[in-house]
């Protein structure tokens, strides 16, 4: 048998119930979409923030090398600076030691003939030392020779004494002279 008829009331209930079903389906479902496309929202913030983040941290190391490297050229440049001030004052001194040197061998020369005379014993018998050969040839100024021919035979024997007995032969240069500039 047929189901009863319903009359109007029945029916607009049944339909009142129907949408509201409807409406709370549609709700959970709208409900479900808004906190599904929260949580995709959220974990695209949280990804582009932390993209972010390792960019700047990439762009701080960068600039942290960059400032370090600045620094030790700085560092080195100016290292570099002072070392070449010292060796500028060291050369400069060294050449007022020279031109001292110079003026002082000039006056003794001419005017101390014995003190300049075992000047050149001395500088001789350091070469001699130096050298260590058996066989040398002193060149000397022009205006040295006759000097430097008197002291080579005592210059031979305080050799001998400092060498161990080592024998040298000694002769000057009487062709080939030093400059006689100081």
């Amino acid at each position: 048998a047929p189901p009863p008829a319903m009359n109007e009331q029945q029916v607009e209930q049944q339909i009142q119930q129907m949408v509201s079903f409807i409406r709370q389906e549609a709700q959970e479902k709208a409900n479900e979409i808004r906190v599904k496309a929260e949580e995709d929202f959220n974990i695209r913030k949280l990804s582009a923030v932390e993209a972010a983040r390792e960019k700047i941290r990439a762009e701080f190391e960068k600039k942290t090398k960059q400032i370090e490297i600045t620094q030790r050229i700085e560092y080195s440049t100016e290292l570099n600076a002072s070392r070449l001030k010292v060796l500028k004052a060291r050369d400069e001194i060294l050449r007022e030691i020279y031109d001292d040197a110079d003026r002082r061998l000039a006056d003794m020369a001419g005017s101390n003939p014995g003190g300049y005379r075992q000047f050149i014993e001395g500088v001789v018998l350091q070469g001699l030392l130096a050298l260590a050969d058996s066989v040398v040839v002193v060149r000397c100024r022009q205006e040295d020779v006759g000097v430097v021919r008197e002291v080579v035979e005592v210059v031979a024997g305080r050799y001998r004494e400092k060498s161990g007995g080592k024998e040298v032969k000694l002769s000057v240069d009487d062709k080939d002279f030093l400059s006689s500039n100081w």
